[in-house]
């Protein structure tokens, strides 16, 4: 039998029975995974991705905490490209702000929550951000689990998280079909794991990273295979498949009402960081001058930790984004890529400025590391304020004019942490 045959075999191996938990046995009408997103407005929305067992059509039902009347929706298929299978997605709209739903699958238990977003910050918004997810399921997991310990812990037992954002390079995929099972291992943890005590289950967010695409860069291709209005699908299918996304060119912006606005970009891999995406995104920006808090989250670093400064892609962010950031009032972004963490000094003018942008992360959620880039006398780039060598992930709150970061490596324990005040 071929590789490719092979392939496919233990992919429905694992998705229809092995990729159970020893001694466990799913109900005919629970999903083996599912998860939870936004592609439009996260106070009044939802978006429900489920992985059926079987190729049959099930139904979710859901209602408001409270209620005693539950609402059947059917979602639509979509097939999974390169495999003879399917997920069902269904957006819930009309919903109200800050309001727990309850849902389940085919009028079974478990029944499962979600919150939608408040319209207005009249609470503290609370998010865990990382990036490069998956070389093993064990480091996953891990990391995943100490989220939700931390959780508990600083909030009186309960996890008072909103929602995660992870910048790119999920299942490590590099989206071929033979690689289809690492996805199911992804969905399969974050269904498992990132849901709290009560049964709330945290929303996935995310931008693309190289790993979601066969030839990493858009650049690797000839300009006719990727001036294909199909470029994005066929290159980056699985991504492009399972990640609900707020927009249809690979990049997007996500508004909670006027306080937070999330920049969701593509550094690169399905669209150019030059050219179309930057004058999306000054109007963007733009457009959004009066919301407090504007965060980008991309994969490659402007400023990154483990790579050269000067290498080709993070040289075009830095070139083309950054002065965006600066000129519309970013005080923090988000970037990957360099497995490692990191937090620069606040950066304006490509100089330590107080006025200037904090860049975190450069993703290690559940990747072997690389060590942090120094010169001959042992000292880190000038813009390096902390960084190691260790998986970690980045707890974040939104309160006010203020945002917190609260970083812990993969086990839990404090590694650093950050207070952004408003620029007076």
């Amino acid at each position: 039998m071929d590789c490719c045959r092979w392939s496919i075999v233990i992919f429905s191996l694992l998705l229809f029975g092995w990729g159970c938990n020893p001694g466990e046995r799913l109900h005919p009408a629970e999903p083996v995974s599912f998860m939870l997103s936004w592609q439009s407005d996260p106070t009044s929305t939802m978006t429900i991705d489920w992985y059926p067992q079987d190729r049959r059509a099930s139904y979710l039902e859901y209602r408001k905490k409270g209620d005693q009347e539950w609402h059947m929706e059917e979602g639509r298929f979509i097939e999974i490209p390169g495999v003879n299978r399917n997920l069902q997605r269904l957006e819930l709209t009309g919903l109200m702000p800050d309001q727990l739903y309850e849902f389940r699958f085919s009028g079974e238990d478990p029944v499962y929550m979600f919150r939608t977003m408040p319209d207005e910050l009249n609470r503290p918004i609370r998010f865990v951000a990382g990036g490069d997810m998956l070389h093993t399921t064990e480091w996953m997991r891990n990391t995943a689990m100490s989220v939700m310990r931390i959780m508990r812990a600083t909030n009186m037992g309960r996890e008072e998280l909103d929602f995660a954002v992870i910048g790119g390079d999920l299942a490590y995929s590099d989206g071929e079909a033979r690689k289809i099972g690492r996805w199911y291992d992804y969905f399969r943890i974050w269904s498992e794991v990132m849901v709290t005590s009560e049964g709330r289950v945290i929303p996935h967010l995310a931008a693309i990273g190289n790993h979601e695409v066969k030839r990493a860069f858009i650049h690797n291709y000839p300009f006719q295979e990727y001036n294909n209005p199909d470029f994005r699908i066929r290159e980056a299918p699985y991504f492009s498949t399972f990640i609900p996304f707020p927009g249809d060119e690979g990049y997007g912006v996500l508004d909670f009402g006027d306080y937070l606005s999330l920049f969701l970009l593509d550094s690169q891999h399905t669209s150019f960081v030059e050219g179309d995406q930057s004058e999306w995104l000054e109007r963007a920006l733009y457009e959004r001058r009066h919301v407090r808090h504007l965060i980008p989250v991309y994969h490659v670093a402007a400023w990154p930790s483990a790579r050269k400064p000067e290498s080709y892609v993070e040289t075009l962010v830095r070139e083309n984004w950054v002065p965006l950031f600066e000129e519309y009032g970013v005080r923090l972004a988000f970037e990957h890529h360099d497995h490692t963490y990191k937090r620069t000094h606040p950066i304006r003018n490509h100089q330590v400025d107080e006025t200037g942008i904090y860049y975190i992360g450069d993703g290690a959620w559940g990747v072997r590391t690389r060590p942090i880039r120094v010169d001959e006398d042992g000292n880190p780039p000038w813009y390096i304020a902390n960084a190691d060598s260790i998986r970690h992930f980045i707890l974040g709150e939104i309160d006010g004019d203020q945002i917190r970061l609260r970083m812990y490596d993969e086990d839990g324990q404090p590694i650093d942490q950050l207070d952004i005040d408003p620029v007076r």
